[in-house]
């Protein structure tokens, strides 16, 4: 739109800001207490709803090239850029926004380790405090890898969490983990080095879906098979899927007791994008303003039940 007016996007802030596509990352509501006292997400109020609008004025408190926490520094366009201007996207924009605004604090984590995509609160890195896994185990569950997934192996290299890699549309050549290629707990890994697991990894050809089933001859499985065999509080997850999020995630903000198993959550956020693997799901057929809002209230179901650490939607 360097030069001309183009048509107006999904979602967006008051100020034009295109909020369809950002990272944003979550964590479990137990890790932040001072005590560490037991809790569940369903007995902890949720966090108040930020009352600010994006048109304030905001100064950011950390710079990163892409995730960080606080609240989102969104610029004003001028003039504005767009062919039109719906209320409706600006109201779902700005609930977005307000959904992706950090509201933990860096003493809350004890710190945070800030990377690409990812905002993670140590206080749910550096232990395993509160996992109720036989052995106190804990694990990483990352959805969409690509030929490589920095997600995993920052948790097996840094955290020492061994992970299992999950993708059905990456080719096993081009991929080193999932190829079976990648140094796998065979000792320790270069900083910043070639593929390297220094705990152990397994990979899968699978994609996640709402359920478990083939769909164009790819495998998919629900996250709740995924979880099925885990206890709470002993998993970090990452869902990366390309559009395939919402009905998983939809899932998940009802099943308050499986939730409870999740230490943080990371995914990548595609509003009111469909994809042919759901089909089948009520969602795929919804006009534009309702699967906007049905993504938007997913979004802010999550924030009642996980704290938002941090996102890129700047």
């Amino acid at each position: 739109c360097a030069k001309q007016r183009c048509a107006e996007p999904t979602a967006h802030a008051a100020g034009g800001f295109p909020v369809v596509q950002f990272a944003i990352s979550y964590v479990h509501p137990e890790l932040l207490l001072s005590q560490f006292a037991p809790a569940t997400v369903s007995q902890i109020a949720p966090a108040p709803a930020p009352s600010w609008p994006s048109l304030e004025p905001c100064r950011a408190t950390l710079r990163d090239p892409s995730s960080r926490p606080g609240r989102p520094c969104l610029p004003k366009a001028k003039p504005w850029p767009y062919t039109s201007n719906m209320q409706w996207r600006t109201e779902l924009g700005e609930r977005t926004v307000a959904a992706a605004t950090g509201v933990v604090t860096s003493s809350e984590c004890g710190g945070w380790f800030l990377f690409g995509d990812m905002t993670w609160c140590l206080n749910a890195l550096k232990s395993t405090h509160g996992s109720e896994q036989p052995g106190g185990g804990v694990i990483g569950l990352s959805f969409g890898i690509e030929e490589r997934d920095l997600w995993s192996e920052k948790m097996s290299n840094i955290y020492k969490v061994p992970t299992r890699l999950y993708d059905c549309f990456q080719e096993p050549e081009r991929s080193p983990p999932l190829g079976g290629i990648a140094p796998n707990a065979t000792g320790p890994c270069q900083q910043d080095g070639p593929h390297c697991y220094e705990t152990p990894y397994q990979a899968f050809r699978v994609c996640l879906g709402g359920a478990t089933k083939r769909i164009d001859g790819r495998r998919y499985q629900s996250l709740e098979a995924h979880l099925k065999d885990r206890s709470r509080l002993s998993v970090h997850l990452k869902i990366d899927t390309e559009g395939s999020e919402w009905e998983v995630l939809d899932w998940l903000v009802r099943s308050p007791s499986e939730m409870d198993k999740i230490r943080t959550l990371d995914m990548e956020v595609h509003l009111g994008w469909k994809v042919d693997s759901t089909k089948d799901n009520p969602r795929f057929t919804m006009p534009d303003r309702k699967r906007l809002e049905f993504d938007v209230g997913v979004l802010e179901r999550l924030a009642k039940y996980f704290r938002c650490t941090g996102s890129s939607i700047e």
